[in-house]
């Protein structure tokens, strides 16, 4: 686990130096306090300080000793190591949910916005195991209606209305 830990830190310095490089040559808007940089920097230098403490965490302990029997000889653990196995219930769970996530994004343009989140998001719920169906609807509804005036309002950024283009 010790050099895992150790290569992971290594990638993610890695990683996170080279997005705030590249960070380094974005447009700057004048008059703007925050431009297109800000974020991915900022999640930049969090991936590199997270990957520092990550280091120093695999670098200051020491390997665990194996477990050893009277005679010397190490002792096998009963346990079997963890497996990823399409039988797992929180995998059929995790690969259901990307489906439902792709589906939504296929319909997004051809029904818009407005018909296919709610119905995205109330299939997420009843995946997660949330049985409160008016609930469920009044959420996924909600939250559409939020967001949607949010961006369209707020932000000055047109959804897509799908099939509802000439309607709204």
């Amino acid at each position: 686990m010790k050099k895992a830990n150790i290569v992971a830190a290594i990638i993610g310095m890695g990683f996170s130096s080279g997005v705030f490089i590249i960070t380094l040559g974005f447009r700057k808007f004048r008059n703007v306090p925050v431009g297109p940089e800000f974020f991915p920097r900022w999640l930049a230098i969090g991936l590199f300080a997270c990957s520092m403490a990550l280091l120093v965490q695999a670098l200051k302990t020491k390997p665990a000793n194996p477990k050893l029997r009277t005679d010397g000889s190490p002792l096998a653990d009963d346990k079997p190591a963890p497996t990823l196995s399409l039988f797992d219930k929180g995998m059929q769970r995790l690969l259901i949910g990307v489906a439902i996530i792709v589906v939504y994004a296929f319909l997004w343009n051809s029904l818009g916005f407005i018909i296919a989140t709610p119905f995205g998001l109330f299939a997420l719920m009843f995946l997660l195991g949330l049985r409160r169906y008016p609930a469920m609807i009044a959420f996924s509804l909600g939250a559409m209606v939020v967001i949607f005036c949010a961006f369209r309002y707020l932000l000055g950024i047109d959804m897509p209305l799908g099939i509802l283009y000439g309607i709204l």
